[in-house]
């Protein structure tokens, strides 16, 4: 997914069963990896793009994440969307897909016994059961104009923090609607429930801009800091 993943996992776990617990992230990580990425001719995604898949004939992990994509794109009016441009016929799924792997690999986790872990992936955070019983996990905000200084923190038991911005790669953010890049905000975090939906409504808000702000209001628990180019 062009990005890195780690775990941190505050439960009493051998050194032997991290290791097993790392296995099994990077292995579910992987797996849908080589489904989603449009850099192998042989993943779904790529075979759709070639026309040797049809998008119903993908596996039920690829249907579902295109459907909701599909359903965010008619949401945002187009601002979120699986093609850099209107005109474009290739998709990619990635701006999706990262924040909904890191989800079903939390919720695997999970079913694997873990209480108190978080995992991130490029920045973004799927939270679960605090650092302790009594302690929330406390996420910095990292300053998109200098990485060494925090715009803020959140504190959460558990939930999720996605941030889109250009402090990592600079604009690579592209407004579907007109081809051009997305200028509004330098970077916009959004906290809520779940991380496929923290992630894609950040990448969201930062296209729409100011009433991406008024946008995001519909969705009953997620809240966005953005940093404005202006602050």
């Amino acid at each position: 997914m062009g990005t890195t993943a780690s775990i941190h996992v505050n439960d009493d776990v051998s050194t032997d069963d991290f290791v097993e617990i790392v296995r099994i992230a990077h292995t579910e990580l992987q797996r849908l990896e080589s489904m989603f990425t449009v850099f192998q001719p042989d993943s779904e995604i790529s075979r759709i793009n070639a026309g040797t898949l049809h998008h119903l004939d993908a596996s039920a992990e690829v249907i579902e994440v295109l459907d909701h994509c599909a359903w965010l794109e008619q949401a945002s009016h187009g601002a979120f969307s699986i093609r850099r441009a209107r005109t474009s016929t290739d998709i990619n799924p990635s701006g999706f897909v990262k924040g909904w792997a890191g989800e079903r690999t939390s919720d695997l986790l999970r079913a694997h016994g873990l209480q108190h872990f978080y995992v991130g992936i490029g920045g973004d955070y799927a939270l679960t059961g605090g650092l302790t019983e009594n302690e929330p996990w406390r996420i910095g905000i990292v300053d998109p104009r200098d990485a060494t200084q925090l715009v803020g923190t959140v504190d959460a038991v558990s939930g999720a923090i996605a941030t889109s911005g250009t402090a990592e790669r600079g604009e690579h953010i592209w407004d579907p609607r007109t081809g051009a890049p997305a200028t509004s905000f330098l970077s916009v975090t959004v906290v809520g429930p779940q991380l496929m939906w923290a992630d894609a409504y950040a990448t969201t808000v930062f296209v729409l801009g100011e009433e991406g702000l008024d946008w995001l209001r519909q969705f009953p628990n997620y809240n966005a800091l953005p940093v404005r180019v202006n602050d």
